[in-house]
């Protein structure tokens, strides 16, 4: 990947990952992602607890209706980088209410932004049109990444592979 590395740097030379993970799936992709890119990585935290079985519900309840979340304020400005890479676990079908929150807010700052999800499941096209149309432009590269994926190092590295040379072409077709 270090050849893509250096085209993608070139294309975009200030990258910074952001995300938001519970369980550490989606945090593990965003620490290689980063890694891979020398990208500046920052954390989403949702400010409402969703702890315990309460909290998985209320959580996938409002991912199902699209609710955004109150987010812990944001150190690093999207506006400052020239792709944000933007990381969420799929609760119910969509990204979490802390990912939607963040995009809303900060989407005319975002000047080009690629997707990942992570989910313990198939993931739906669904999911990447609507953030498509929530930013009101095409993403940069795009890739669902399963739990079963994430445990098995080749599949996982193949993935994300996939996905950096994704951000490194002219225009991205979906796989």
């Amino acid at each position: 990947m270090e050849n893509i590395g250096k085209r993608i740097s070139e294309k975009f030379p200030h990258i910074l990952v952001v995300y938001f993970s519970k369980t550490g799936n989606t945090r593990k992709v965003a620490q290689q992602i980063a890694k891979e890119l020398g990208a500046e990585i920052e954390e989403i935290i949702d400010l409402k607890k969703r702890s315990g079985i309460w909290g998985f519900l209320t959580g996938g309840r409002d991912a199902l209706r699209r609710r955004e979340t109150e987010i812990k304020e944001i150190k690093k400005d999207p506006s400052c980088y020239d792709l944000v890479i933007a990381g969420s676990p799929i609760w119910a079908g969509n990204i979490v209410p802390a990912v939607r929150s963040y995009l809303n807010r900060y989407k005319t700052s975002i000047k080009s932004l690629a997707l990942f999800t992570t989910s313990g499941g198939a993931i739906s096209d669904q999911v990447f049109q609507e953030v498509r149309d929530l930013l009101g432009k095409e993403l940069v590269s795009l890739t669902g990444i399963c739990t079963e994926e994430l445990k098995d190092d080749p599949v996982f590295m193949a993935k994300l592979s996939f996905f950096v040379e994704g951000i490194g072409q002219e225009k991205y077709t979906e796989k």
